[in-house]
Parts: structure tokens; sequence; C-alpha cells
């Protein structure tokens, strides 16, 4: 089963990915325990928030990157000039809020490590 890496700080929008995606899912609420939580389990994918507490989306994804230059990162935003950083500094690909689920679980199938 892919193993799927959410860092978000909403929670009702975890509890939403949890019901939604039926993936194996790893959630992190803040951008240090997205970090630990990625060295620790080595998801597929990881999707990222971009607006996090404590260390924000783009200095996790540099991070990881740093770690496993082969990650596979997807940036999750509201913000629309956030996206453009994302990819800069290495996210795959970005998703905009608000997202069909549908359009995340095509993004999760494109780049899952298989």
């Amino acid at each position: 089963m892919v193993k799927v890496l959410i860092a978000e700080d909403y929670l009702e929008l975890l509890d939403f990915y949890k019901i939604s995606l039926g993936y194996e899912l790893l959630l992190a609420k803040d951008g240090d325990e997205a970090l630990e939580m990625y060295i620790k389990h080595k998801p597929d994918i990881t999707l990222m928030d971009l607006k996090l507490p404590k260390k924000d989306g783009i200095e996790v994804i540099k991070e990881i990157l740093a770690i496993d230059p082969d990650a596979r990162i997807v940036a999750i935003t509201a913000y629309g000039y956030l996206g453009p950083k994302a990819l800069e500094v290495g996210a795959k690909d970005v998703i905009r809020k608000p997202f069909k689920i549908s359009e995340l679980n095509e993004l999760i199938n494109k780049y899952a490590k298989k």
C-alpha cells in the first residue's frame, strides 16, 4: 500500500483526509513533526501544506530533499504566491486549496514511488 505523509495544521482537513483517502496515512500537524515523520517512515509521497506552525512547508521541503534527494513532495496551499517557491526548492507539483479529492488522488498516483 502507498504510504502518504500529510503535513497539515488544520485538524478538520486531516480528518477529511483520513476519511477520503485510501492509503496508509502518516499525519503531521506542524513542520517539525513532518520532518521527523519523514525521516522515521520514508513515505512514498509527502503532501506538504506550505503554511505550518514551528517550521513552514518551504523549509521542510528543503530539509527533506537535503536528506533524501529522491523524495516526492507535492505542495498544498491556499496562497497562490507560494506555489512557485515550492517548485523552486524542489516540490514535484502544487495543488491549490480548495481542491477535489479526485485531483489529490491523481497527484498521489502520479508521484508515489512504486
